[in-house]
C-alpha cells in the first residue's frame, strides 16, 4: 500500500515537472532568427545591419542593439548633463 502511494506521488511529482516547463517554455520570449542580418535598434526601433549596430548582452539571454544615431543622440545628452 505504501508502495502504491509513492509511486503515485513520483508520478504527480513527474507531471508536475513536465506542465512546469512546458508553461516555461511558453513564457519565452519570441526570438528572431538567429541567421538574419537585420535587427532593430532597442531605442529608435529602426531596422539596420547588424554590422551597423552595436550589441550589447544584459544577463544571460537579453540581446540590446544600438544604431549609431541613437549612441551619438544619447552621447550628446550626456554632455549637455555633465556640463549643468
Amino acid at each position: 500500500m505504501v508502495g502504491l502511494i509513492g509511486i503515485a506521488v513520483i508520478v504527480l511529482i513527474v507531471i508536475f515537472a513536465i506542465f512546469y516547463g512546458y508553461g516555461l517554455i511558453l513564457k519565452q520570449e519570441r526570438s528572431q532568427n538567429p541567421y538574419s542580418s537585420k535587427a532593430k535598434c532597442t531605442l529608435c526601433g529602426k531596422f539596420f545591419d547588424k554590422e551597423e549596430l552595436v550589441e550589447r548582452a544584459i544577463g544571460i539571454e537579453k540581446l540590446y542593439y544600438f544604431c549609431g544615431d541613437c549612441i551619438q543622440s544619447l552621447y550628446i545628452d550626456y554632455l549637455n548633463k555633465k556640463q549643468n
